[in-house]
């Protein structure tokens, strides 16, 4: 990979930040939000990598913090859908070429800006009768896009934990420990498949620290902002990232 010029590299920087200060703000969203944003300076087959270690990194602290809310019940029944999803998206990765799959990334993205978009602050639980459903479902498809294209599998999981009601803290632990079972699974076929070369290694280290800042920043701002105005503006990055993303 050619070097990275000094406003690419500043570029990046503030990306991790933002999109992990998301991530402690609402505890999902922050490879939706980093992904495509960081693809616009660097390949998508570096992005992905790196986005799905720092999402493991990021959520230990939640992790070990909360753990005894974790609803392990319904972490095991959304497991094996998972891997499903993440066995069939390493395939579609390693066989789809950098700029198809950075195309077909941003058609996803502007679609996935219009659902945050549609759905800001009214996000409605579905009926109990759907759970098993939901479950395989959700969570397949939840492991096949985030493998695939490195985010937007949080509000997946967030559909299908909405049927359960659970209180606030058990609700963001859970699609936590949900996220980075599939950020794990992710990370373990990216290595067998080979990504993680010099090149990831290096920007994976130099995006931990600022990984580590955007957490800060989110779990000083989690709850001090309102819900609809938040999933706009994210909703607003996307498209344009996306738009940049189908032109690039």
């Amino acid at each position: 990979m050619e070097e990275l010029e000094l406003i690419h590299l500043a570029f990046a920087s503030l990306v991790v930040i933002s999109a992990f200060a998301v991530r402690g703000t609402a505890g999902f969203g922050g490879g939706a939000v980093a992904v495509p944003l960081l693809a616009l300076v660097l390949p998508i087959q570096v992005a992905i990598p790196v986005v799905a270690v720092l999402t493991v990194i990021s959520s230990l602290g939640h992790w070990i913090r909360d753990w005894r809310k974790i609803m392990w019940r319904e972490i095991a029944r959304v497991a094996p859908f998972t891997l499903a999803g993440v066995l069939v998206g390493l395939q579609l990765f390693r066989e789809l070429d950098s700029r198809t799959l950075t195309q077909a990334f941003g058609v996803f993205v502007i679609g996935y800006a219009i659902f945050a978009f549609a759905t800001a602050g009214r996000l409605r639980a579905p009926p109990r009768s759907l759970i098993w459903p939901l479950a395989i479902g959700l969570s397949t498809l939840a492991g096949l896009i985030g493998t695939l294209f490195g985010g937007a599998a949080g509000p997946l999981y967030v559909i299908y934990l909405n049927t359960l009601r659970l209180e606030k803290d058990a609700f963001r632990v859970t699609v936590t420990t949900m996220l980075m079972t599939l950020a794990i699974l992710r990370v373990a076929g990216y290595a067998r498949l080979g990504f993680y070369d010099t090149t990831t290694l290096t920007v994976l280290a130099a995006a931990l620290p600022m990984m580590l800042v955007g957490v800060r920043i989110g779990r000083h701002i989690a709850g001090r902002i309102d819900q609809r105005t938040f999933n706009r503006t994210v909703g607003l990055v996307l498209m344009v990232s996306g738009a940049a993303l189908v032109l690039k």
